[in-house]
């Protein structure tokens, strides 16, 4: 019983990851801020839930016009991506979100920028085995 259990949450958990996935991969705006609200709703998140919800505030910021709301929404999510990936250094999938809204975002944000050091070890690490290996290998260099 304890078995079944455990694969219906991993499935659950594994289809709430494409479905990430695939709304990062859009980059529309509804959708995004959707699944952010889906994931703000979760009492407990797994560490992939927890890099897109990051990823996902980082995002918002850039659609609210309220200043303060912009750094606030923006600091929380790439604060926690950063505890994240201090955590799980290995991680290409968070690492290549790190290089992606560091490249995108205003240098005054960033402390310590990762872009470099990302990014080569994003290209040095990366398997096709990836779930969004095309995907990252499309938008790594542009």
């Amino acid at each position: 019983m304890n078995i079944l259990i455990y694969i219906i949450l991993f499935t659950i958990n594994f289809l709430n990851i494409s479905r990430c996935r695939e709304v990062y991969q859009s980059q529309d705006k509804t959708r995004v801020i959707s699944i952010l609200e889906d994931l703000n709703n979760k009492e407990l998140l797994s560490k992939d839930e927890l890099c897109y919800k990051s990823v996902f505030e980082c995002m918002k910021a850039d659609y609210v016009m309220n200043p303060y709301q912009k750094l606030s929404y923006f600091n929380k999510g790439y604060n926690s991506l950063n505890t994240l990936i201090d955590e799980n250094k290995s991680n290409v999938e968070y690492r290549y979100h790190r290089y992606m809204i560091e490249k995108h975002a205003p240098s005054w944000l960033i402390e310590d920028d990762h872009t470099q050091i990302d990014k080569e070890y994003i290209i040095m690490n990366i398997t096709k085995k990836q779930p969004m290996y095309s995907f990252i290998m499309d938008t790594i260099n542009n």
